[in-house]
């Protein structure tokens, strides 16, 4: 022991004579530097540079300032303010810090900073006391009072619980720390407020009213509910909608459904929200799984009910009648509901075809309904009847009958275009059986010429789109209103709805009642009186004769005029007699198919147009062409047309002899001349006396309007005596002096006799004076004309 210190007091003495001695070599800085930088470069040497450059500190040294910095700061410091204290690069500090962690567990990198367990034992002692001191903590004001993350707070916080800390962490928000007196303190508050409801309250209300923890509150409202501690359920989920509602409110509230239901046999939706149920519909299912329901837009019935209406439905189908359902049933229901249940009681009793609802609530039978159109058999007969006598066109085809419906007043419409169309037809009319008094007749309706071309015009543009048309029934039975009225007359006690409805119910059937019964009269009128109504073939084809040479001789009468005239005189034919000649044929096909005229001259270019329509295919093309060309200017194309049609009828055209040809001049001419005879108008005495001069001068008929008298007059002259054409000439002057003095009178309204009027009076003088001279070149025994002579 003694040799022992005698060696370490000897190496003392050693020691401190080399420190005192004095060095023999001494290394500068710069080689000193050098050598360092040399080691560090053969990677013998592992030194770091601090930032000013003057030291180098060995990694070692690096990771014990960490550590003994860590130590100093309580467990947690940030790497940057490692950099300041250790004076080396934030690169070899951050490797350093990494490395500690690796080899330490009990040290983490969080968000820059190095925290050790101490730390984290430290915070959740600091933690604890504040959790005693308020009950609860949450994480989201940890992360903000400590500035580190939830995720990482939570984790540590969790390995501490019943540790360090003495609380509970929320399971379902875990983002609650709570101690078990505050949960006990909750659970009591919330179990003695929830116990005093009796009424279906929303929790949310509750919340924000009383400051509960939502999460902790419906953990709490759960587990009270689920060990029956408290009475009720919660409707909604841990939703803002949730609402809870007490059993004793849900006893109340299911004893008054049953007490309704079983009073009144059925349940109302609106009634059910109004007792704070949201979802009727399923409720009543769900509580009533056994019992037969119908359920409805907004409320649901009994079987009782559903039985009740069906036994009210059967008695009204079996007896005949009808019932508004909605008197057997709660005015509560709405017209929408109690249809659906009247179609269910239908589809159950099989009754569809022999009862129909009416305004969604009246159930009427069919034999009602039968017994309803009873009421119109008669009048049906009687306005056929008056039909067929009335109107002057009669024409139904099958097509008809296949038709149920016709707008009101279109028979009305119809009637009155025929008429106007009538009217005109019957004027000018040239055949011989009228004689000269369609001259005559167009003389006195000369204002009237343009509408008659307009007139002209609409006929084509209605041929043109008829065949574009649907075509409507030609008679119509009564308006819906009619209807109205007469069932209203008989059936006092019925609703003003279901009268209209049953109006419009009738309105189809009776109309195509009433086109049968129009088809039975007319069957029956032409079987009984057809003989006396039809022509005959040999009739046919002697009228057709006649006017057919007519036609021909009235064409050679045109021939002595210039092309304008000879053109209007062709278009007035055409309006007249070849309209005439027309109708005669269409007439004839009408009968021949089932339809039938009173008068053929009646017929209209509407009336051609619809028999067109009814013609077979074959037939309708020729006629169709032959009812254009009356629109037309040409008589050839006319004529061509006319023997087209002919054939088609089998009509034989006879051509007229010579002898014939006398006989119809003679008569067309006598015809003139006995209307001249009685005749006092000057106008209709100037026409006559020109046509009958021209027949004298040309022995050729001619059917002229009374526009074309002064074209006549012209042609007159050299025809006849200088003295005779003077006097024409004179007397044509006069008459157009009193037709313009006639008009202007129309046009003034004062009384007072003016020169106007005075002159007028010397004009008519005038005329009365010659008249019976004009009158006189056709009735005396004539001289010989200027062409005879």
């Amino acid at each position: 022991m003694a040799a022992d210190w005698e060696e370490i007091r000897r190496l003392a003495a050693d020691f401190q004579r080399a420190q005192f001695a004095e060095a023999a070599h001494r290394l500068s800085e710069r080689n000193c530097i050098e050598i360092v930088t040399k080691l560090i470069a053969e990677k013998q040497l592992e030194v770091v540079h601090t930032l000013d450059g003057k030291e180098y500190v060995t990694p070692a040294q690096i990771s014990k300032e960490i550590w003994d910095e860590l130590s100093v700061c309580g467990g947690r410091i940030n790497i940057v303010d490692l950099q300041q204290i250790i004076n080396v690069d934030l690169l070899h500090i951050e490797n350093r810090a990494n490395d500690i962690v690796k080899s330490d567990k009990a040290v983490q990198l969080v968000l820059g900073q190095l925290i050790n367990e101490s730390y984290l034992d430290q915070l959740a002692e600091e933690i604890n006391d504040k959790l005693q001191e308020t009950g609860q903590v949450t994480i989201s004001e940890l992360c903000k009072a400590y500035d580190l993350p939830g995720d990482f707070l939570t984790q540590a916080l969790s390995k501490r619980l019943g540790r360090i800390i003495h609380g509970r962490l929320d399971q379902e928000n875990r983002g609650v720390i709570f101690t078990e007196a505050f949960v006990s303190r909750h659970r009591a508050r919330i179990r003695g407020l929830f116990s005093a409801i009796t009424r279906p309250t929303p929790v949310s209300n509750l919340i924000t009213r009383y400051g509960f923890q939502e999460h902790l509150l419906y953990s709490v409202l759960e587990e009270l509910v689920n060990t029956s501690r408290l009475k009720g359920t919660v409707v909604g989920g841990r939703q803002d909608k949730a609402v809870f509602v007490p059993d004793i409110y849900a006893r109340t509230q299911s004893n008054w459904v049953d007490s309704f239901f079983k009073q009144n046999g059925y349940l109302e939706f609106d009634a059910l929200y109004r007792l704070g149920i949201p979802d009727p519909a399923g409720y009543i299912k769900k509580r009533y799984k056994s019992t037969k329901l119908l359920f409805l837009r907004a409320a649901c019935v009994g079987q009782e009910i559903v039985d009740r209406v069906e036994a009210s439905v059967d008695e009204v189908i079996s007896s005949g009648s009808w019932i508004d359902v909605a008197t057997l049933l709660p005015s509560s229901l709405s017209v929408e509901d109690i249809g659906i249940l009247l179609q269910q009681v239908m589809r159950s009793l099989n009754k569809n075809s022999s009862g129909l609802v009416f305004s969604d609530t009246i159930v009427v039978s069919e034999k009602f309904i039968s017994s309803c159109t009873d009421l119109f058999s008669d009048m049906m007969k009687q306005k056929a009847e008056k039909e067929m006598k009335n109107s002057p066109v009669h024409l139904i085809t099958e097509e008809d009958l296949k038709q149920s419906y016709v707008l009101e007043n279109s028979y009305t419409n119809k009637k009155d275009k025929k008429d106007e169309r009538r009217k005109k037809a019957t004027e000018g009319s040239g055949s011989v059986r009228g004689g000269g008094g369609g001259n005559a007749r167009e003389i006195k309706i000369k204002k009237t010429k343009k509408k008659g071309r307009k007139d002209a015009d609409s006929d084509e543009e209605s041929q043109a789109t008829s065949t574009g048309r649907n075509k409507q029934l030609e008679f119509h039975f009564m308006s819906q209103e009619e209807m109205q009225d007469v069932l209203k007359t008989h059936l006092q006690d019925c609703p003003e709805e279901l009268i209209t409805e049953l109006a419009e119910h009738l309105m189809r059937p009776l109309t195509k009642s009433y086109q049968e019964v129009v088809r039975s009269v007319f069957t029956s009128s032409t079987s009984s009186s057809g003989a006396s109504r039809r022509q005959t073939m040999k009739d046919l084809q002697e009228e057709f004769s006649n006017l057919y040479n007519n036609i021909r001789l009235f064409e050679k009468g045109t021939k002595y005029f210039t092309d304008e005239t000879q053109t209007n005189l062709a278009k007035h034919l055409l309006k007249t007699v070849c309209t005439d000649i027309t109708n005669l044929i269409f007439n004839f096909l009408a009968s021949d198919s089932m339809m039938t005229t009173e008068n053929y001259s009646t017929i209209t270019s509407e009336v051609r147009t619809k028999i067109l329509g009814k013609l077979p295919e074959d037939t309708r093309g020729p006629l169709t062409k032959l009812h254009t060309s009356l629109n037309g200017k040409s008589l050839e194309d006319f004529l061509s047309y006319l023997d087209a049609a002919a054939d088609i009828c089998d009509i034989m055209v006879k051509k007229g002899d010579k002898k014939k040809e006398r006989q119809v001049l003679f008569q067309h001419r006598q015809a003139l001349i006995e209307q001249l005879k009685v005749t006092e108008d000057p106008a209709l005495v100037l026409h006559l006396t020109a046509v009958l001069l021209f027949q004298f001068s040309t022995h050729c008929m001619l059917h002229a309007p009374g526009r074309s008298v002064p074209q006549i007059i012209n042609f007159l002259s050299g025809k006849i005596p200088e003295d005779q054409h003077s006097l024409l000439i004179k007397y044509q002057g006069l008459v157009v002096k009193q037709l313009i003095s006639q008009s202007k009178k129309a046009e003034q309204e004062d009384d007072n006799k003016t020169e106007e009027e005075e002159g007028a009076d010397t004009i008519r003088k005038e005329l009365q004076e010659i008249t019976t001279s004009v009158k006189d070149l056709v009735l005396r025994p004539r001289k010989s004309s200027v062409t005879e002579e």
